[in-house]
């Protein structure tokens, strides 16, 4: 059982420096989207690119370069300007100019207008699934209190174990001292 909890501890502590990760890399970067380098890792909120890409999953992001997108890449954009929000849908079009028509596979319809080459984030890489749903519920405080919780009664109930285990021990070595005494 000290396997499990091991590797209990283990996955917690990934998991918290992974958000420490995240939040201090969107700090950094200049876009304020979390990643390193050319590389960026998003969340993804809505189901509008099911079945590739689900509500909750995580997508690796990386910046074209040199290269422009073809029509079948999956790619993240900025909305707009005002809004600074990301989208993340396939190209059905590309015009010669660089501007995009997007889709979202789930959608019936395409994104309306064409989307500047200049509001291109990059690529998508890699799906991670499942992984924004898990940041997400380790955000919440109440998720927080728990695992915080958990960590320090099993700090508490493995020093109770090894002090038993060292009273257990010294009782059997005065055992011993008295029993060749007596011989």
């Amino acid at each position: 059982m000290t396997w499990a909890k091991r590797i209990g501890l283990v996955l917690v502590a990934l998991l918290f420096l992974w958000n420490l990760f995240l939040y201090a890399s969107s700090q950094w970067n200049n876009d304020h989207i979390p990643g390193l380098g050319k590389w960026r890792v998003l969340s993804v909120l809505t189901g509008s690119m099911t079945p590739t890409i689900k509500a909750g999953d995580m997508v690796i992001v990386t910046r074209y370069t040199g290269e422009v997108p073809k029509t079948g890449d999956i790619i993240t954009y900025w909305k707009d300007d005002q809004t600074r929000s990301l989208i993340t849908h396939r190209v059905v079009q590309r015009l010669d100019n660089g501007y995009l028509q997007t889709k979202g596979d789930a959608n019936q319809e395409t994104d309306g207008g064409w989307t500047d080459p200049n509001r291109l984030v990059g690529k998508v890489v890699a799906t991670i699934p499942f992984a924004a749903a898990l940041q997400q519920l380790i955000k919440e405080p109440l998720t927080m209190v728990f695992i915080l919780a958990g960590f320090i009664g099993y700090l508490i109930h493995t020093q109770r174990r090894s002090g038993s285990k060292k009273d257990n021990k010294q009782a059997s070595i005065q055992t011993e001292k008295l029993e060749g005494d007596l011989t």
